[in-house]
């Protein structure tokens, strides 16, 4: 059996019965705020079978470098369900898969640019630094990219432990020449039509350029007591 989190609470287990199914957990579903993992999976619904949850947990993961993932993890990339125990504790939304987050805010200071630019370098061999200790993230996507936790004085750090990010980052790609400035270019022109875009900006590490862009699927509740305070797309909040 797999669970699924929010925060610490739990949402709903996954068993394999011949195929993988959902059931959402009693607990859950007796809560006010309870809500879906998916529209198409709605609460109350009974057990939820493998044609409507593997589309979902698909789409958690990225499209390119599962080889990769599944290599350094000794797990085969087919292995959906056992990928994402591995690096399903920060995906989209506020969900985490496999284990739930743990208390405070535990990060790995990327220390400068030096650093960062070691980083990026190795996304291609080590997508989301699958195998680092206490790192677990995963995004949809064909492009490289890697979740981290800006901080309020602009230094970036690896989130572990399941944290949620507050930013990706989108490094420069010879594949496609000018991708963070072209990126850049039509957020900002989105915006200044009236369109609702992601905040970005350009970066550089060394030699490599990157995009800044901060997360639509977070935002900080200045509300919160407890030093951390997930919601459906995955706010917190730091003291």
């Amino acid at each position: 059996m797999t669970a699924i989190f929010y925060e610490t609470l739990p949402v709903a287990q996954l068993r394999f019965e011949g195929e993988w199914r959902l059931k959402y957990d009693p607990s859950w579903e007796a809560r006010r705020a309870a809500f879906p993992v998916s529209l198409t999976m709605p609460l109350r619904s009974g057990t939820v079978g493998a044609d409507r949850l593997l589309p979902w947990l698909v789409n958690l993961l990225p499209e390119t470098h599962l080889a990769e993932i599944g290599q350094r993890l000794k797990i085969s990339p087919q292995d959906i369900v056992g990928v994402l125990e591995n690096i399903g504790r920060d995906t989209a939304g506020a969900l985490s898969i496999g284990e739930p987050c743990k208390a405070g805010i535990n990060l790995q200071p990327v220390p400068d640019q030096a650093a960062l630019e070691r980083i990026l370098d190795e996304l291609p061999a080590k997508p989301f630094l699958v195998g680092e200790h206490g790192v677990s993230m995963s995004l949809a996507g064909v492009q490289e990219k890697l979740p981290v936790f800006v901080g309020e004085d602009g230094n970036i750090s690896i989130p572990v432990e399941g944290i949620p990010s507050t930013h990706i980052i989108k490094p420069d790609t010879k594949r496609l020449a000018g991708s963070v400035e072209n990126e850049a270019f039509c957020l900002a022109l989105a915006r200044v039509c009236g369109l609702e875009a992601a905040e970005a900006t350009i970066g550089q590490a060394g030699k490599r350029r990157y995009l800044l862009v901060k997360r639509y699927d977070r935002f900080t509740d200045p509300q919160a007591s407890s030093g951390r305070s997930l919601s459906v797309n995955g706010s917190f909040s730091v003291p």
